[in-house]
């Protein structure tokens, strides 16, 4: 993990853990089968800071907010680690059960409100796919960099988003309305964070209207 830190995904090898541990390369190929393995292992690091104490519903607590804190915290253990949502995303999550405590916590759950176990698997798992796809985005984005998301902001603030306002006057609108909200409080809040929740609140309602639809329609 620190060398992930260090480095980034593209750098981390096998090799290369073999030389911080003083062995050779072959050596821990007795250990670790592959760099996939290694990804794996990774990813399970990650969401274990994601499912720790992970438990049923409180008392008092509805689905809808069980899954939206599963989320806030699965998003900020991908985005603690540098390159963590590309690790996330390209293992094979089940062979290291990284998520399975929460997916069987998740369908008994959903289960428990009358969802059937199919459709609580794939409202459980669209929660988690929109989750890592956005801190994938952030991670991603050219404007992770403070520096470069500076230059940006500053540049959009003194002249309006780079929109042209005749053809696109509905997005130059929105944009230039969001861009003034963080002027107004530049410096404070998690913007991505709220976007995320903003989001994140249109899935949940998607699962919600499931329960609405009968049987097969």
């Amino acid at each position: 993990m620190r060398l992930l830190e260090d480095g980034g995904l593209d750098r981390l090898s096998l090799r290369g853990v073999a030389r911080e541990l003083g062995m050779h390369a072959p050596g821990l190929y007795w250990y670790i089968e592959s760099r996939q393995e290694l990804i794996d292992l990774l990813a399970r690091a990650i969401l274990d800071e994601a499912t720790a104490d992970l438990a049923a519903p409180a008392a008092g607590q509805g689905w809808e907010e069980w899954l939206t804190d599963f989320a806030l915290r699965m998003r900020q253990a991908l985005l603690a680690h540098r390159d963590g949502a590309r690790v996330v995303a390209g293992a094979f999550l089940f062979r290291t059960n990284s998520i399975t405590g929460f997916l069987e916590l998740a369908l008994e759950t959903l289960e428990a409100e009358g969802f059937s176990r199919d459709f609580a698997m794939l409202g459980a798992v669209t929660v988690m796919r929109y989750t890592l796809g956005i801190a994938l985005d952030d991670q991603e984005s050219p404007t992770r960099l403070p520096e470069v998301r500076r230059k940006m902001l500053e540049k959009a603030m003194a002249k309006g988003p780079p929109i042209d306002a005749e053809r696109w006057p509905r997005v130059a609108d929105v944009m230039s309305r969001w861009f003034q909200a963080v002027k107004n409080t530049r410096g404070s809040g998690d913007h991505g964070g709220m976007h995320f929740r903003h989001g994140l609140a249109l899935v949940i309602a998607g699962i919600r209207s499931g329960a609405q639809v009968p049987s097969g329609e």
